[in-house]
């Protein structure tokens, strides 16, 4: 929560199930890119050096899908403003740039007066971790409806 602004006051992150096996598989690939170095280490020649360069762009690559795409996703709810941060980029929108709130198919759409929206992936049917999206955007929606009501 580094982030310039108000306290926050809510949160919402892709659930704990996937990302603990979004973490255990990256985890693996990193760990496959340790024990090919170490090969290498006990027994140096090309092929060995040539794998575990291969293992470990591969873990790069694995860690950050990984951070982009799961692990950084979040919609935060504060005094002064709501954070989305998405796979694709981070918005921040003021009291001013919300209307409404609704669920969309990729999560909870926030409505701007000029009739574009924004879209929390945090709140998608693939985010859930075993809680319905119903249940998490009804959570959403009342925090939103009283952040939205307070006066500024």
């Amino acid at each position: 929560m580094s982030d310039a602004g108000g306290t926050p006051v809510a949160m919402w992150r892709i659930g704990g199930t996937i990302r603990t096996g979004v973490c255990l598989v990256a985890g693996i690939v990193g760990v496959r890119a340790t024990v090919a170095w170490g090969a290498w280490a006990a027994l140096p020649a090309w092929s060995s050096a040539q794998s575990a360069a291969v293992w470990t762009a591969v873990s790069v690559a694995v860690w950050l899908i990984a951070w982009f795409a799961f692990l950084r996703v979040r919609l935060e709810v504060r005094s002064d403003a709501i954070v989305i941060v998405n796979p694709w980029g981070r918005f921040r929108l003021e009291r001013s740039d919300v209307a409404s709130v609704s669920l969309g198919n990729w999560g909870a759409e926030f409505h701007h007066p000029d009739g574009f929206r924004t879209t929390a992936y945090a709140l998608s049917d693939l985010a859930a971790s075993g809680r319905r999206q119903d249940q998490r955007f009804a959570q959403v929606k009342s925090v939103v409806d009283v952040w939205l009501t307070r006066t500024a």
